[in-house]
Order: C-alpha cells, then sequence, then structure tokens
C-alpha cells in the first residue's frame, strides 16, 4: 500500500531541485561578493607575530623568554597576558578582601563526632548502593566494625 507522500514525491523531487539551485545560486554570488575574514585569537603562542592586532614583543625577548618568570615591576605591557583583565578575580563582587578559593577544603579536621557519623555512619552506607556495597564488602571480610 503506497502512502500519499510516496505519490508525490517525483513532483516534489522536481520542486526541490529547483529550491536547492537557487539556493546554491545565492551561496555562491554571496560567495564572490565577501571574503571570508577570521579575526585572530589573543592567546599566547610561542611563535612571534607580526600582525597589528597583537601586541608588539618585546625585541629584547627570545621567543621563548616571555614564558620566562619575571620580577613583578620589570614585566611592561610588551609581554602577552597569561590571564585576562576580565577574569573571575576582576569582577565586582569578588573587589575587595573577598577571599576566591577553588581547591579542596578541609571539612573533616575539627568536625563533630555526629557530622562524622552522618557523612560515614551506617545509616548513610544502607542509603546509597555504593555505601551497600561497601558494607558487603566489609562483610564478606567478617570486620568487626562495618562503618564509623
Amino acid at each position: 500500500m503506497r502512502s500519499f507522500a510516496l505519490a508525490a514525491l517525483p513532483r516534489a523531487r522536481g520542486a526541490s531541485k529547483n529550491v536547492l539551485t537557487t539556493a546554491s545560486a545565492s551561496i555562491q554570488s554571496l560567495s564572490m561578493r565577501r571574503a571570508f575574514s577570521s579575526l585572530p585569537t589573543l592567546r599566547p603562542t610561542i611563535q612571534a607575530s607580526t600582525s597589528s592586532v597583537f601586541r608588539s614583543p618585546n625585541p629584547n625577548n627570545g621567543l621563548l623568554q616571555s614564558f620566562a618568570p619575571q620580577p613583578t615591576g620589570a614585566t611592561g605591557g610588551a609581554t602577552l597576558d597569561l590571564v585576562p583583565k576580565t577574569s573571575l578575580t576582576a569582577h565586582p563582587s569578588l573587589s575587595g578582601a573577598a577571599q576566591v578559593r577553588f581547591g579542596p577544603r578541609p571539612t573533616m579536621a575539627r568536625s563533630s563526632r555526629l557530622v562524622r557519623k552522618r557523612r560515614h555512619g551506617f545509616l548513610s552506607r544502607v542509603r546509597t548502593h555504593n555505601g551497600r556495597k561497601t558494607l558487603q564488602r566489609r562483610k564478606e571480610k567478617k570486620r568487626s566494625v562495618l562503618s564509623q
């Protein structure tokens, strides 16, 4: 049993050819009028760039000397910025004496016994799938204490 969509396919195919040819003609005319351009990225590179978009490199620096650590007063404006001025630490809400921390924190250093029981106790092990697997492994080893 043929559907109506298959019966109308040859007519639609001819119409789609016309649409495709007009679309490809308009794309070709656009490509003739407009040249492709790409903006350079302002990332630090090893090779010195001669483009006017980039900052001019310091003539005293070699190719790899710009990445060598320099004193804070001797950097000047000629070296490439490794961290952009719009980075997270330049955000207005983080200005002032606010401390930004991204690393791990010692949450278990001076916590109470209740916190330890809540995080590593038997009831928290029973509630999760991985905790039940941990309890099963400790049972198989015949541990006297299954959890903290």
